[in-house]
């Protein structure tokens, strides 16, 4: 081969080497894309602390500001394990930046009124210690029976009174804030929800009474985690935080009692919250 051939092939050899190079980076920076939600209920004990969890170069408190906490299905069938998330949040001072969102009356298609919240008055009054505290109570549906939102106009409206004179009666009034069993909702239903002027969370957007949208992130990423994954999903969670930051997106982190209290969940919360929100109180 002659020397301009051999020079041409080197050529040739340095720009595919540097190619691949540049590939394998776009391929290790793409960004993540969530996976869908689904799922139900498990439960364990909580581990005392997280092992082997800590934060890397990536993975410091930054400045950004403190995403808020979302606890679904406030029921006193969880009790227990709502004492238990409860204690973590407690530990990074979040009790005002935590809402909980209650079922006035949970799976009435099971257990009729048992797990009503006028048949356990001292579930009631911790959810009112826990206000006094700075923790937010709100309206997660009536029964929480399966799709129970995905519903006409009226069947929406009559759930939507009895949720909210029942929660009256016990103390809690002034509720702003209704999250959808299972994030089902039609035109109509959603139409009953914003007449009772509540805004309505849902997984990308908060819909206001007035029908406006505003962009939000609120994710849930312990669902029926092992251990073994904290680390995952922990690095997803903080990827996902820092870039919803970077484009002033606000950032909302959704956790099921009995979900989060199984295998890694409640490391997985308290390793994120010692990163975000920094030292235990």
């Amino acid at each position: 081969m002659n020397p301009l051939g051999t020079r041409h092939l080197a050529l040739m050899l340095i720009t595919l080497t540097i190619l691949a190079v540049v590939a394998g980076s776009v391929t290790r920076d793409a960004p993540y894309t969530p996976p869908r939600d689904g799922g139900f209920f498990h439960r364990t004990d909580q581990n005392e602390s997280a092992p082997g969890i800590t934060a890397g170069r990536e993975e410091r408190k930054t400045p950004n500001e403190r995403p808020l906490i979302l606890v679904h299905d406030v029921t006193p069938y969880y009790f227990d394990d709502i004492r238990q998330i409860i204690a973590v949040l407690d530990e990074y001072n979040c009790s005002n930046r935590t809402v909980l969102f209650v079922i006035p009356v949970f799976d009435t298609t099971h257990y009729g009124d048992e797990w009503s919240l006028r048949n356990h008055p001292d579930f009631v009054n911790y959810l009112h210690e826990l206000q006094r505290r700075g923790y937010r109570v709100e309206l997660h549906g009536y029964g929480h029976t399966y799709h129970e939102f995905n519903c006409s106009y009226e069947t929406a409206n009559e759930k939507l009174d009895n949720a909210t004179a029942l929660m009256s009666s016990l103390g809690f009034s002034n509720l702003t804030l209704f999250l959808p069993p299972a994030w089902a909702l039609n035109n109509e239903s959603l139409r009953a929800v914003l007449e009772h002027n509540l805004t309505v969370v849902m997984p990308n957007w908060l819909i206001l009474p007035n029908g406006i949208k505003k962009r939000i992130w609120n994710r849930e990423y312990t669902w029926y985690i092992g251990e073994d994954q904290v680390a995952g999903r922990l690095s997803v969670a903080l990827h996902d935080y820092r870039k919803a930051s970077e484009d002033g997106i606000p950032f909302y982190l959704s956790v099921h009692p009995g979900v989060v209290n199984y295998g890694g969940g409640l490391d997985f919360l308290r390793a994120f919250l010692r990163i975000i929100c920094g030292q235990k109180s």
